[in-house]
């Protein structure tokens, strides 16, 4: 970790410690500069909460304190970028751990789904595992290749039935998709499709986000729902 990102980090610490004897003020009593500290803290610290990250403030307001003053500091300074690099690299590594964990306890719920869905006569199944299930017959001629951008309309889901994205949520307008460069599980499904056909495709880890799963919204290891319009074919 650079020494300006550090130093990022405990200036914007230090506001929010400061921000918390003066949070009953007036907001108009503050100038610029302190309420773009506080929105610059409240960011990381937000950051450093979905990282799971646990900070001291007090030690980070003493840190700060003998900078500014230039005394003498509490750990010496010229061992702060090798003992952050090594911290950071601990961090990554319990982070995986955890994700690992939950992909394995996902991916065993997905499978269950997917089993008991599989039952459902609607419900067809590839050699992939993808399954889908056909919610509207389109024009049964135009089908898009891999190759291809196509129009869709769409919404993502977990199993629990939580939203993750959706055309409806950015406007509601059909969204140009590479079929090159999405999930395999769309790259494969949407094929299936001709022009005007609605979808509802169950797509297993494996043939979605994997183990990583994709920032807060996806977990590791979940098995995804997509409902998809095939509007149009370019």
């Amino acid at each position: 970790m650079k020494r300006q990102t550090i130093a990022l980090f405990c200036i914007a610490a230090f506001s929010i410690s400061c921000a918390k004897n003066d949070d009953k003020q007036d907001d108009n009593k503050y100038t610029d500069e302190q309420k773009a500290s506080y929105y610059i803290g409240l960011s990381i610290a937000q950051n450093m909460k979905q990282e799971g990250f646990k900070v001291d403030e007090k030690l980070l307001a003493q840190a700060i304190k003998e900078e500014m003053d230039g005394g003498k500091k509490l750990m010496p300074a010229e061992e702060m970028d090798a003992f952050m690099q090594e911290f950071m690299q601990k961090q990554h590594e319990k982070k995986q751990a955890i994700a690992g964990g939950q992909a394995d306890e996902n991916k065993k719920k997905g499978l269950e789904f997917l089993t008991k869905n599989k039952s459902n006569p609607k419900v067809k199944t590839t050699a992939s595992g993808l399954q889908y299930e056909v919610l509207q017959e389109g024009d049964g001629k135009t089908k898009p290749t891999a190759a291809d951008v196509v129009q869709v309309k769409y919404t993502g889901k977990l199993l629990d039935g939580t939203v993750f994205d959706s055309t409806d949520k950015n406007g509601g307008a059909p969204m140009d998709i590479n079929l090159g460069g999405v999930i395999k599980g769309w790259t494969e499904g949407i094929q299936l499709m001709s022009k005007g056909s609605k979808y509802r495709f169950y797509i297993p880890s494996d043939l979605a986000y994997g183990d990583n799963g994709a920032g807060p919204a996806i977990p590791p290891g979940a098995t995804i729902i997509f409902d998809v319009e095939l509007v149009g074919i370019k």
